[in-house]
């Protein structure tokens, strides 16, 4: 079935309005949403004009005034105006996608920065005991290697606690749902007791306190709450970090990328890679043994 047209007289607006609304209706996470809307939303203030006027020359322009960001906000900035261009050359709104004459941003892959597992437990230790949710929320995001975005949508009926066999499965990247091994008794015991304090027999697995309307949590909040954590432990460590952290201990460890990978939700190895590159204690102490078992063979 062809796609519906839009006239392509309508505003840039609601072009755009109706972009995010597909962007929604197609289960893309809300932080791409929101990602795509404020960058969009800064094309329409710049360009008055219908979509079909808006030629390369006029997005070199446009890109050229936020030529200060940092190249990863420029490159996200090309990617949502990519998008939404493609988008409306879908929709027969334009005969082109002036995008595809815009030189990409280039942007360095960063490294992985994780962090001493002493120093994310010292911010765990300052959680009070009688914050279950910030206790088993911040827990899992270590212990699993979870993006936020995974933690925030899981749900009671995505936790599986059969014994020996305790798993539970995320919504990742693209829609892509994954199990993971609950492999740590601990971990076990700290969510079955959370359930059992909460009470929750379906729905989100973790809430919002505020006004005890039990709505979702936002990312803002969570974000906030480990900055607060991390300040009174006195530990610099970002939310991220804590995936970053669980990724290099398994790679240290030496447990295979190839499960890494799986463990991570990647979809490409060489973005599991990094952490390989990162092991470089587990790289000498291989080296060591090499050189030893040489010599002791000569």
């Amino acid at each position: 079935m062809p796609p519906t047209r839009i006239p392509e007289s309508h505003p840039l607006t609601d072009l755009i309005a109706a972009f995010l609304t597909d962007l929604a209706n197609a289960d893309r996470s809300i932080h791409t949403q929101r990602a795509y809307a404020t960058e969009l939303r800064r094309l329409a203030a710049f360009h008055v004009g219908p979509i079909t006027t808006i030629t390369p020359a006029i997005l070199r322009t446009f890109l050229a005034q936020h030529s200060q960001l940092k190249p990863a906000s420029r490159a996200r900035m090309q990617a949502a105006l990519t998008r939404f261009f493609s988008w409306a050359e879908h929709h027969d709104l334009i005969t082109g996608n002036p995008m595809t004459r815009i030189e990409a941003v280039r942007v360095e892959t960063p490294l992985p920065r994780p962090r001493p597992r002493a120093d994310v437990e010292a911010v765990l230790a300052g959680i009070p005991a009688t914050n279950w949710r910030d206790q088993l929320l911040f827990r899992l995001l270590l212990e699993l290697g979870l993006r936020v975005s995974e933690v925030l949508t899981l749900a009671v009926e995505d936790v599986s606690l059969e014994r020996d066999n305790e798993r539970i499965t995320v919504l990742g990247k693209g829609g892509k749902r994954r199990t993971l091994l609950l492999d740590d008794p601990k971990l076990v015991k700290r969510l079955t007791t959370y359930l059992q304090q909460t009470g929750y027999r379906h729905g989100l697995l973790f809430r919002a306190a505020k006004n005890g309307d039990g709505g979702p949590l936002r990312y803002q909040s969570i974000q906030e709450r480990w900055a607060r954590y991390c300040a009174a432990a006195g530990v610099v460590c970002t939310l991220h970090q804590l995936r970053h952290t669980h990724a290099s201990e398994l790679v240290t460890d030496g447990v295979s990328l190839a499960t890494v990978r799986k463990r991570l939700g990647h979809a490409n190895i060489q973005t599991t890679l990094r952490y390989a590159e990162q092991a470089d204690a587990t790289s000498d102490a291989e080296i060591r043994q090499w050189r030893r078992t040489k010599q002791t063979k000569g």
